[in-house]
């Protein structure tokens, strides 16, 4: 009897550390989880750090490239996530592209395109960085892809430094003592809530007050891909009476 309480202890335990903790810097040949597509591991051009990145030479024959991550670690809570790409021309060519980030919470049935990355020009290393809030990502299942599709020139893409980091999750009165119900803060074309059930409204507008976005519609994610970069306040209105305003920032 002891020994089948103290195996079911373990499973419990380790089931409840379970979370998703990624740092995939291409710096050995395999990593649990990840996948590709006309992407691969090389250093023949620079990387972002390390001596090898993941890279994908786009021209007109070659014209897409993916980078798949499959995890069943997800405890719920907020998950960080990062990469690092870089742009590189061979000559005179040049650069007309883009990459696409998408997630998926139900086992890859569907993907939702979170953002997208334009690519003009040759570009030393840069970060793309993100935070998914808790409640957001289910248990077990998650799924991540970075997408290459190219338009014209001739170019190679190089991902590195690929990090994901999950989080404890908190009990509710933690997250209700959160003065920030609004992330990730700046960003780029969405932003989640915090308890969306308890919200009745959402007021997007400028600095000088002009209304530019309302919704009653309210869901974790709120899509705000349609409004030029720049500074906004986000007015939440709770059901209970209570308002929260909180100053957002939309990257380039």
């Amino acid at each position: 009897m002891k020994k089948a309480l103290s195996l079911f202890a373990m499973i419990m335990g380790l089931y409840l550390s379970a979370q998703i903790n990624v740092n995939q810097g291409f710096e050995t040949s395999s990593y649990a989880g990840f996948s590709y597509t006309s992407f691969y591991r090389s250093s023949v051009v620079s990387p972002c750090t390390g001596s090898y990145g993941a890279t994908r030479n786009f021209w007109s024959g070659g014209t897409t490239g993916t980078i798949s991550y499959v995890t069943t670690a997800s405890n719920g809570g907020k998950l960080d996530v990062s990469f690092k790409y870089k742009v590189y021309v061979y000559g005179q060519n040049t650069v007309n592209g883009n990459l696409k980030i998408y997630y998926s919470v139900d086992g890859g049935n569907n993907f939702v395109l979170y953002d997208t990355i334009n690519l003009n020009s040759t570009l030393s290393c840069n970060t793309w960085a993100t935070s998914f809030p808790q409640g957001f990502i289910p248990t077990s299942d998650f799924r991540f892809r970075i997408e290459g599709n190219y338009i014209s020139g001739d170019y190679n893409v190089i991902i590195d430094d690929i990090v994901m980091s999950q989080s404890n999750v908190l009990a509710v009165s933690d997250m209700d003592k959160k003065s920030n119900s609004v992330y990730p803060n700046p960003f780029m074309n969405m932003v989640f809530l915090n308890n969306p059930e308890n919200v009745n409204n959402v007021l997007i507008t400028d600095l000088s007050g002009r209304m530019i976005k309302t919704t009653s519609n309210v869901s974790k994610e709120l899509k705000l891909n349609d409004l030029k970069a720049g500074i906004y306040l986000i007015t939440i209105n709770y059901k209970d009476g209570k308002t929260e305003t909180t100053k957002i920032v939309k990257k380039q």
